[in-house]
């Protein structure tokens, strides 16, 4: 909408809510107040052209009161109430109206000259935004390569990471505390899982292992296992003692080196190193050439 037409459609506003104030209103809503002022507009505006009508109908350039009676009577209105209604009552005067200056656009993110459109955009089509909405202004912060300044953020993350793993040990794992009161959470300290035996770690050879974690068999646990297989073999000779078998003169070669085996395999099994074990010879029945 034009400027000057919305400060007039202002003014016509004005003047319909006045009407209303004096005919006793006291509100108005907004969408009757626009259905009135349109009204009040599609009048005069009605008046005017049937008066410009009657004007140009007897050779005159500019309208008359004669030709704007003649236009009320057209639209069927007595012209003589109209002067009865100025006459009657005290009408609020509304105030002139004052030129609108228009607000001055500040352009403070300017990075460049405005570009029109090209040949090949048809000229209907909305103009170009500033330069700085579509135009790229690449910032590359400069690298701290100060060796103070490069030690001391060193230093602060460091410091920073080991107050988080701090934090999240004290929170996830068991803790000691030094007063013993309702606020025993304040102050808590890690406790220390020491390794069961703690010599352990220093008579095992690790060839660049230095997390037990990485290993694949557990050192403990060997020991225990290695404890259970000389347990199993112990008992299974003293069994082997007690109970008397009659010896049997045609039991085959076979079965008595398969014996043999056998306890050659109890004997040695909780025997970890191999250069320690027992030595196994090779059966009769392989060795036999044809």
């Amino acid at each position: 909408m034009d400027p000057h037409q919305s400060s007039y459609r202002k003014v016509l506003s004005a003047a319909v809510a006045s009407t209303l104030l004096e005919n006793g209103f006291d509100t108005v809503d907004k969408d009757c107040l626009g259905t009135l002022t349109e009204m009040m507009q599609a009048f005069i505006c009605e008046i005017a052209n049937l008066s410009k009508s009657y004007c140009e109908l007897s050779g005159r350039s500019e309208p008359i009161i004669a030709d704007v009676i003649l236009g009320f009577v057209e639209m069927g209105f007595n012209f003589n109430k109209l002067d009865s209604y100025l006459k009657g009552t005290k009408h609020a005067v509304l105030p002139n109206l004052q030129p609108q200056q228009q607000q001055k656009l500040y352009n403070m993110l300017a990075a460049g000259t405005k570009q029109p459109l090209p040949p090949h955009i048809p000229p209907h089509l909305p103009q170009f935004p500033d330069p700085h909405a579509y135009v790229r202004t690449p910032t590359h912060k400069q690298p701290i390569i100060d060796y103070e300044s490069v030690r001391e953020k060193a230093a602060v993350q460091k410091r920073d990471i080991e107050k988080a793993l701090t934090k999240f040990l004290a929170k996830t794992s068991t803790t000691h505390n030094l007063f013993d009161s309702d606020e025993a959470n304040i102050f808590p300290l890690i406790a220390c899982k020491p390794s069961h035996p703690p010599y352990l770690s220093a008579l095992l050879p690790q060839d660049q292992i230095f997390d037990p974690e990485d290993l694949d068999v557990d050192p403990k646990s060997q020991i225990v296992q290695q404890q259970k297989n000389h347990d199993k073999a112990k008992k299974q000779k003293e069994i082997k003692k007690e109970v008397k078998v009659e010896p049997v003169e045609n039991q085959d070669l076979s079965q008595n080196e398969s014996v043999k085996s056998d306890d050659n395999i109890a004997n040695v099994s909780y025997i970890d190193n191999p250069y320690l074990a027992a030595t196994k010879l090779p059966s009769s029945q392989s060795m036999d050439i044809t």
